[in-house]
């Protein structure tokens, strides 16, 4: 389960967790790669309104990606 202090290096190895990122309009990326910082820091950095709410959502996106390749 990704949390807040989740590193967004490691979130980056989960496949296809690009997109959750895209549809919901945050950059996982800094102008050196992968940011190299958790999860709660990039979303404070970004400004989302309400990061429980983008966590919860890439969990859930994550658990359905799974059920589909299994």
């Amino acid at each position: 389960m990704i949390t807040k202090e989740t590193l967004v290096e490691e979130i980056l190895q989960e496949s296809d967790v690009i997109t959750y990122f895209i549809q919901n309009r945050v950059s996982p990326f800094s102008c050196a790669g992968p940011f190299p910082q958790s999860l709660g820091k990039l979303l404070a950095i970004k400004n989302v309104n309400d990061p429980e709410a983008f966590i919860a959502g890439l969990n859930d996106f994550l658990a359905k990606r799974h059920l589909e390749n299994l």
